[in-house]
């Protein structure tokens, strides 16, 4: 057991940045102005056009930059970010502090030097979602309605309430997690996701690991015209299939086969998104449930 105040863990801070020139800036200084102060900046830039590489650039030669890295290509893929920064990272714990988001100057020192926590290799807190123009929308509620401080909880446990339903941990620039969880065969598993790979991420971490959930707002997640999810949003259902095999696959065959047919009956969805469902339920020989899917039609 650690002490609040002794506890000084290197942590690595890997900022991915594509196109988000305009709230770089505040990205990276919002990192480098952390009251917590042992921990190293990894720049990452996956073939930027919008000016982000100056911006970069202009960071070079702090001593809080570790490494700055860009691509000769699009990656085409966060995940292979993260994947990369994690490779090059020295801390012991990981902040994926992602590079349109904002965090508050005390988010490090409440994860970090917080004795409660203290047995959870992976923490995150409650975010609010601001937009474009630095103002405050609300205070992201995780659809599970997580009401407080939620210290140590099991992984199994985690999973069962929470991230069986949908990705209870919505911005990974609100997590901290210990490089300990990670193995070689992790970001194989993401490597045909675009949209909901960090929700596979955090099933595989917490699968390993106590949960530790701050429920006071350190970070700000922000919503714009460039999100990934809002360009793509209607393929995220086809990649929760595959994440439901996952889950399915690990022993929660009940709970997944339960909020597959709520999405069925309660969404409108597209033809193809119907037949993979429907496939799910025949495939792995769930009868009842594929006659339920169809009860109340």
């Amino acid at each position: 057991m650690h002490g609040e105040n002794s506890y000084n863990p290197l942590v690595s801070v890997i900022i991915p940045n594509y196109n988000h020139a305009p709230f770089l800036k505040e990205r990276i200084d919002s990192v480098l102005n952390q009251t917590y102060r042992n921990f190293e900046v990894i720049l990452l830039d996956d073939c930027s056009t919008d000016g982000g590489r100056e911006i970069i650039e202009s960071y070079r030669g702090h001593e809080k930059i570790s490494h700055i890295e860009y691509n000769a290509a699009n990656s085409g893929s966060t995940f292979k970010q993260w994947e990369k920064g994690i490779k090059i990272a020295k801390g012991e714990w990981i902040w994926i502090a992602e590079s349109d988001d904002v965090a508050e100057p005390f988010f490090l020192e409440s994860l970090i030097r917080n004795e409660a926590a203290s047995i959870s290799k992976i923490r995150y807190s409650a975010s609010y979602v601001i937009n474009e123009n630095n103002e405050i929308i609300s205070e992201y509620i995780v659809p599970s309605n997580i009401p407080e401080d939620t210290v140590n909880t099991s992984g199994e446990e985690f999973i069962q309430h929470y991230l069986i339903k949908e990705n209870s941990i919505p911005n990974a620039s609100s997590v901290i997690f210990n490089r300990k969880l990670l193995n070689s065969g992790i970001f194989q598993k993401l490597k045909d996701f675009k949209l909901n790979g960090d929700w596979m991420f955090w099933i595989l971490l917490s699968m390993q690991s106590n949960i530790y959930y701050c429920a006071t707002p350190l970070n700000k997640f922000r919503v714009h015209s460039q999100n990934v999810r809002n360009k793509e949003s209607t393929n995220a259902l086809l990649e929760y299939i595959k994440v439901a095999q996952f889950l399915d696959s690990i022993g929660y065959s009940a709970e997944v086969s339960d909020r597959l047919r709520y999405i069925f009956n309660n969404q409108k969805l597209r033809l193809e998104e119907k037949r993979k469902i429907v496939f799910f339920f025949i495939k792995r020989k769930h009868f009842k449930h594929l006659i339920k899917l169809f009860a109340n039609r």
